[in-house]
C-alpha cells in the first residue's frame, strides 16, 4: 500500500509563521510605494491645475480667475469663481452651514462635482479627478469632526487668496504677479470648506496675523505636500516642522497658530503673491 505524504501540523505552522514574517516585512514597503504613487499623481493634478490657471489668464486678457468657492455674482472676484458650491441638478446651490457642520446641507458627491463644473475654471481643467488628491480620504470618511454626508469634502486644493480675492492688495491680473515661478497658486488644503460647502481659498494675513497660520494645509502625504506655481510648474515640498504636520489640531483652533519660528510658515509667507507688501520683522530664524 502506497503511503501518502502530507505536511505535519508543525510544518504547517512553520510555513504560516514564515508567511506572516514575510508579510510583516513586505507590507510597509508596499504601503510606502502606494503612498509615493499617490503623491506622484497628486503632483500631476497640481501641474494640470497650474497650467489651466495660466491658460485661463491668457484667454481672459490677463485677468485671474476668482479664488473663492462661491456662487457667481456681479462684483469682482465673485463674477469669476474658480469653482462653485455644491449644487442640485436644477441649479440650486447648497448653503454653507457652519464650521462644525450644523446647518450644512448633506451634499452628495455628484452635487459637489456639479459645483466644480459650474465654475469658470472648469473649461480649462475639465477632469473633475484633478480637483481631488488621491490620498485625501474625506470624500469617503468625512473629517475628524464627523463621518456623515455633510462632512465628506471633495476638493483638495485651495487657491491662494493673494490672487484675485477680497484680500487687500490681492493681484487681479497675471502681470501683477511679480515672481510667477516663486508664487504658489494651488495648495493642498481643506479647501472644500472645513466641514461645510464653501471655502476653497488658502489665506495668510501679514497685516492682521503676521507669523500665524490662517489657511490650513492638508497633510495627506506623511511629511510632504504639493504646491503649484503661477508659471505652470508644480513641486513636492517636505514639511520640516512638527507643528505643520499637526495641522488637524491647528485647524481645531481656527487655524491661527502663531509660529514665527516655523520654517514652513515662513516659506508660505515668502511665496505669497503679495508678500512684498508685508513686514517680515516678525520672523524668528533658528
Amino acid at each position: 500500500m502506497k503511503s501518502i505524504k502530507a505536511f505535519t501540523l508543525v510544518e504547517l505552522l512553520v510555513v504560516i509563521a514564515i508567511i506572516a514574517v514575510l508579510m510583516s516585512v513586505l507590507m510597509p514597503g508596499l504601503q510606502m510605494a502606494r503612498n509615493q504613487a499617490m503623491a506622484a499623481l497628486c503632483l500631476s493634478h497640481q501641474r494640470s491645475l497650474a497650467i489651466a490657471y495660466v491658460i485661463y489668464a491668457d484667454d481672459n486678457d490677463g485677468h485671474l480667475v476668482g479664488c473663492y468657492n462661491s456662487m457667481p455674482g456681479s462684483e469682482p472676484p465673485y463674477e469669476s469663481p474658480w469653482v462653485c458650491p455644491p449644487m442640485l441638478a436644477d441649479g440650486t446651490y447648497f448653503g454653507a452651514g457652519s464650521a462644525t457642520g450644523e446647518g450644512g446641507d448633506p451634499a452628495t458627491l455628484e452635487d459637489r462635482l456639479r459645483g466644480i463644473r459650474a465654475g469658470k475654471f472648469f473649461p480649462y481643467a475639465e477632469s473633475t479627478d484633478i480637483y481631488n488628491c488621491p490620498a485625501d480620504r474625506r470624500k469617503y470618511e468625512g473629517t475628524y469632526i464627523g463621518t456623515s454626508q455633510v462632512y465628506r469634502m471633495y476638493i483638495s486644493y485651495g487657491l491662494q487668496c493673494g490672487l484675485n480675492s477680497l484680500q487687500e492688495d490681492a493681484a487681479t491680473r497675471m502681470s501683477e504677479v511679480k515672481r510667477p515661478g516663486d508664487t504658489y497658486v494651488f495648495v493642498e488644503s481643506y479647501a472644500d470648506g472645513w466641514v461645510y460647502n464653501e471655502g476653497s481659498g488658502f489665506a495668510l494675513d501679514g497685516v492682521n496675523y503676521p507669523g500665524a497660520w490662517w489657511g490650513v494645509i492638508g497633510i495627506w502625504h506623511r511629511d510632504s505636500g504639493t504646491l503649484s506655481f503661477a508659471d505652470g510648474h508644480a513641486e513636492r515640498k517636505i514639511w520640516q516642522d512638527e507643528r505643520t504636520l499637526d495641522m488637524e489640531q491647528c485647524r481645531a483652533i481656527d487655524g491661527r497658530g502663531t509660529q514665527p519660528d516655523n520654517p514652513d510658515l515662513q516659506y508660505m509667507f515668502r511665496h505669497y503673491a503679495i508678500a512684498d507688501k508685508w513686514d517680515f520683522s516678525w520672523m524668528i530664524i533658528n
